[in-house]
């Protein structure tokens, strides 16, 4: 039993890592897109990256390429 809960304690604090992530890469957009002038390739590539997360993390695309998982 503890070692079911154990085994879901670092899922949870890399789905808050992403999460923290998001919420900081939101924020410094943001920023960059009010202070800044001239930043339309700035943007398209943070936007990527956190496409790259969300992808990444929560659609979990890397399962498409590791053989542990059968759907």
């Amino acid at each position: 039993m503890n070692d079911k809960k154990s085994g879901k304690k670092p899922i949870y604090r890399q789905g808050i890592i992403v999460a923290v992530v998001l919420a900081v890469l939101t924020a410094l957009e943001f920023v960059v897109a009010t202070q800044m002038a001239n930043t339309a390739l700035l943007l398209v590539l943070m936007a990527v990256v956190k496409g790259a997360l969300v992808a990444w993390y929560f659609m979990h695309i890397y399962s498409l390429w590791t053989e542990e998982e059968a759907h």
